[in-house]
């Protein structure tokens, strides 16, 4: 007996059905067969690439809201609900901080019996990058130094460690990728773009959401 479809799958088999079943139906009442249907084939090629590579749907957000506590955790949760309904995943990847209080994704996983796995880097030097202190902050180390009469905001970089952080997170999503076909990966939205492009290049079927609130 062929393997029950979930997830994405099984919304884009039921499109193939609906519409073979309506050929069959236009064939019946004309008696002659229908030309080629050019939706239907796009369907089956999706369906075929949505069966053959793993799915990862990426949601980009603030770090903020993934804080367990978070005021905006119920709307955080209806998202997450969605998409997991939507794609049927098996894992929530996140990037995570491991010195950090567990995150609002990890009981959302944990609550729907779906694996939990932290892919964010280890808290090392070579990973820590200027968005941990705003310009203002006395500890900023960044282009202009600490700027103390500054309004609050923060530098992007510095570039080799963000790249350092994105790299270890694709090797960790990769690993923790193995044993599941389907997987959401919570990320926070300044690495959406370039993780997208990275998990691509080595094969991962992304789809991208973003919200921040």
């Amino acid at each position: 007996m062929a393997e029950k479809l979930t997830g994405r799958a099984s919304l884009l088999q039921r499109e193939i059905e609906a519409l073979e079943r309506q050929e069959r139906m236009l064939t019946d009442a004309i008696g002659e067969r229908q030309p080629p249907n050019q939706r239907l084939a796009d369907l089956r090629q999706e369906l075929h690439r949505e069966l053959a590579t793993k799915r990862l749907v990426m949601f980009g957000t603030s770090h903020d809201i993934q804080d367990k506590g978070h005021n905006y955790n119920d709307e955080l949760s209806a998202r997450l609900a969605f998409l997991a309904e939507k794609f049927a995943p098996t894992v929530l990847l996140e990037e995570w901080a491991a010195d950090r209080e567990p995150s609002f994704a990890s009981e959302f996983a944990s609550s729907r019996s779906i694996v939990y796995k932290n892919v964010g880097p280890p808290p090392l030097e070579e990973f820590k990058t200027l968005g941990f202190a705003p310009i203002n902050f006395p500890g900023h180390y960044g282009t202009l130094g600490p700027c103390c009469g500054a309004p609050a905001f923060y530098e992007y970089g510095p570039l080799e460690k963000q790249e350092n952080r994105e790299r270890r997170m694709v090797e960790n999503s990769l690993n923790e990728m193995k044993n599941h076909q389907v997987g959401i990966f919570v990320v926070g939205l300044a690495h959406l773009h370039s993780m997208f492009s990275k998990l691509s290049a080595i094969d991962f079927n992304v789809a991208a959401y973003s919200w921040l609130g």
